[in-house]
């Protein structure tokens, strides 16, 4: 008679607080590995549309053709595309916007979608939930060549005449060299990954 009494007081209500508990990490847990999952897979399937592809052919041929695979040409010649891209894109007689190119080959917006995909790539990896040995799975270490172009082209569109301040008194200092913290690190795990998706 004794032990069906020590099991109600005492073992029956620390098996319901365990079991409480458990049940409210797996409530939290789930939701979240779920979310990052879903972001992860969104990126993987943006990575392989139009866009990207687009963006990624837009880089390399602007480093091996404009620069002649010279890291030291990069803020010359990125100067020189982003000003005839968008020279006369805005008329000065008229109120209208007038683009002269298409977004998916102006280099200026293939370098900022890239570095917001890589940017995103790197909040994966950092996470717990996917982790960087993932990522050095699902992707090769030639995208660390890219973000090596893709780090000199960000430092390059901060050059005077490319980066517009538009800051005003009433608004936090920008800090715009601060997305390259995550290029850095992003392309500090890729070189690091297989030469071939395995």
């Amino acid at each position: 008679m004794e032990t069906p009494k020590v099991f109600t007081v005492i073992i029956a209500p620390l098996l319901q607080i365990i079991l409480a508990f458990v049940a409210c990490i797996f409530a939290w847990y789930i939701p979240n590995k779920l979310s990052w999952e879903q972001r992860y897979s969104q990126l993987l399937s943006d990575y392989r549309g139009y866009d990207f592809g687009a963006a990624v052919m837009g880089i390399t041929m602007f480093f091996k053709r404009s620069c002649d695979n010279d890291i030291n040409k990069i803020e010359e010649k990125y100067r020189e595309i982003f000003q005839s891209q968008f020279k006369n894109q805005w008329n000065p007689d008229k109120d209208n916007y007038k683009p002269k190119v298409s977004n998916d080959q102006n280099l200026h917006f293939q370098r900022r979608l890239l570095t917001q995909f890589y940017w995103d790539l790197d909040q994966c990896a950092t996470s717990h939930y996917i982790s960087k040995k993932r990522i050095q799975k699902d992707f090769t270490s030639k995208e660390a060549n890219l973000l090596k172009i893709l780090y000199y082209m960000n430092e390059a569109s901060q050059a005077e005449g490319i980066y517009m301040d538009i800051t005003t008194v009433d608004r936090l200092t920008p800090n715009p060299q601060s997305i390259n913290k995550y290029i850095k690190h992003i392309y500090n795990i890729l070189k690091d990954s297989k030469p071939y998706v395995r």
